[in-house]
């Protein structure tokens, strides 16, 4: 196991941090992301593999939010107790000014309403995060985001998608995240956090932020840092606005059309599955028309 130590005093937040595990990729098959305080099911790897290769999509990347850890692992037998999934399908803009940034919250979980196969949905989740190694290859976290932990996921995001990615959210769950609630509230409430040193790096959020927007076509600011933006910036296989459109997201207005969780799980997969390369190579989104517009807005709005 290779790993890396870092003094705290100079820890910048996630995305730095997470640049610096991506420099350690070694020609890998797979590649996994997750976050601190995650436990694993027992095989949790043989099922993990076996869901992306069920999807039959080289360009799968199983992604979501986690479940709360308690009640969900058997203590015995060290299996799955939890019988619904996270699946990616709520966001919105938060913050102001420069700031202001596409957030995805609480997201809806329940039983899989898809069997055998993962499930399309639109939106990559840092948590977790499960591909083929060339995902850390085409889409690097950006090292010059310090200070930067909202907005870290649709930057991720937006650009694995123009490299041709295709987010899902596994069948099964096969790891839990030790959330700051209940029982483990006080113990995760000692952990301390990269937000101790924002004042040796004051700016440093707001000009990362400018950059992250800019280059993802969230901002129309030119004054921002293009350091290697080639390198981290976005794929050719598709652009964002097709993705915007998609989904329902208006940049120039800051808005979202309100409740995509009705389109995400059965009606996207019959609308997007079809148009799946037949080299396995990613969804054709040239062959896709659809465009979200949220079905409870009074038809004068729509």
């Amino acid at each position: 196991v290779d790993y890396y130590t870092l003094d705290a005093r100079l820890s910048v937040g996630p995305v730095f941090a997470r640049h610096l595990a991506h420099r350690m990729f070694r020609g890998e098959y797979y590649s996994m992301q997750v976050d601190s305080h995650v436990r694993f099911t027992e095989h949790w790897d043989e099922d993990l593999i076996a869901q992306w290769k069920s999807a039959k999509n080289e360009m799968c990347v199983l992604t979501t939010y986690l479940s709360d850890i308690i009640g969900s692992i058997d203590p015995i037998t060290n299996k799955s107790k939890h019988p619904g999934r996270p699946i990616m399908c709520k966001s919105d803009y938060e913050g102001s000014g420069k700031l202001k940034h596409l957030r995805h919250g609480q997201q809806p979980e329940g039983p899989p309403g898809i069997h055998g196969e993962p499930t399309l949905h639109p939106f990559w989740a840092a948590g977790f995060s499960f591909a083929r190694a060339h995902f850390v290859v085409q889409v690097p976290y950006d090292q010059y985001l310090p200070m930067v932990f909202q907005g870290e996921e649709i930057s991720m995001g937006l650009r694995g998608f123009t490299y041709g990615y295709d987010y899902y959210t596994a069948e099964r769950s096969v790891c839990f995240h030790m959330y700051a609630i209940k029982e483990n509230a006080a113990k995760r409430h000692k952990v301390k956090l990269f937000w101790e040193n924002a004042p040796k790096y004051t700016g440093a959020e707001l000009k990362a932020m400018k950059r992250l927007n800019a280059i993802i076509g969230m901002a129309d600011d030119p004054d921002y840092d293009h350091a290697d933006e080639e390198r981290y910036g976005l794929g050719e296989v598709r652009n964002t606005q097709t993705f915007f459109d998609t989904f329902g997201i208006h940049t120039e207005s800051q808005t979202v059309e309100e409740n995509l969780c009705t389109f995400v799980g059965k009606p996207m997969m019959r609308e997007f599955k079809p148009h799946l390369r037949p080299n396995r190579m990613g969804i054709d989104y040239d062959q896709i028309h659809y465009r979200f517009v949220d079905p409870k807005k009074p038809k004068r709005q729509q």
